[in-house]
């Protein structure tokens, strides 16, 4: 049985999609919230497998509720739902770690196959989603973490995907709750992968962190 959770600050949305959920033997709605507070006590009472939460939610959004929800159960299922075509919206949500990307407008079939395929470890996107993701993928060029990725592979020094973002970030000296809010993740999430850098980089401490990584992009820092 796949335990959902519908999150939506409209309840007339809510109440349809859990009647649609009825219908199915293998599936059981465990509850539905209207906002991200009432979301979490339900998830910490009755962990569910799958959560369908709209973007577009009052006080925290999909996106932050996401993070959050990634940061406590990170073996949750994560469907973010939309009603608008938003090429920054549909892409931050996939890197805030989300499952699954849904326009509204989709069939009632392929909500339900989503839900599926979710449980079943599959990245679940819509066919409009899916196209919007592709073309903005086909936009991005290399940017500042992918120059320092390869200068640092040059060094043998093996950071991750997600230590050189917080690296590039570091490197414009921005703060944590910055970089925190830039790659939407917590704080303490932050400073953790900056401990780590500091390890790898064999370095004691903020400033020689800045410079050491500034040094090889001398064409930008004098």
């Amino acid at each position: 049985m796949i335990h959902v959770l519908l999150v939506d600050g409209q309840q007339l949305f809510t109440e349809a999609i859990d009647s649609l959920l009825r219908t199915e033997e293998d599936i059981k709605v465990i509850g539905r919230a209207s906002t991200g507070r009432e979301a979490m006590q339900v998830i910490a009472e009755n962990e569910p497998d799958i959560i369908l939460i709209d973007i577009h939610m009052p006080t925290v959004d999909g996106i932050r509720m996401t993070v959050q929800i990634k940061d406590h159960y990170p073996h949750i299922k994560v469907i973010i739902l939309t009603s608008f075509e938003d090429k920054d919206l549909i892409v931050t949500g996939m890197v805030a770690g989300a499952d699954g990307f849904l326009l509204k407008n989709m069939t009632s079939k392929s909500l339900i196959d989503a839900i599926r395929n979710a449980n079943d470890n599959q990245v679940v996107i819509s066919g409009e989603a899916a196209k919007i993701l592709a073309d903005k993928i086909t936009e991005i060029k290399y940017d500042k973490s992918d120059i320092l990725n390869r200068k640092l592979a040059h060094r043998e020094v093996g950071l991750t995907d997600r230590e050189v973002d917080v690296a590039a970030l570091l490197m414009e000296k921005k703060m944590n709750k910055t970089i925190a809010q830039k790659l939407y993740l917590s704080e303490g999430t932050v400073k953790n992968y900056i401990s780590s850098i500091y390890d790898k980089l064999e370095l004691r401490d903020r400033k020689e962190v800045i410079a050491y990584l500034r040094s090889m992009f001398s064409e930008y820092y004098h």
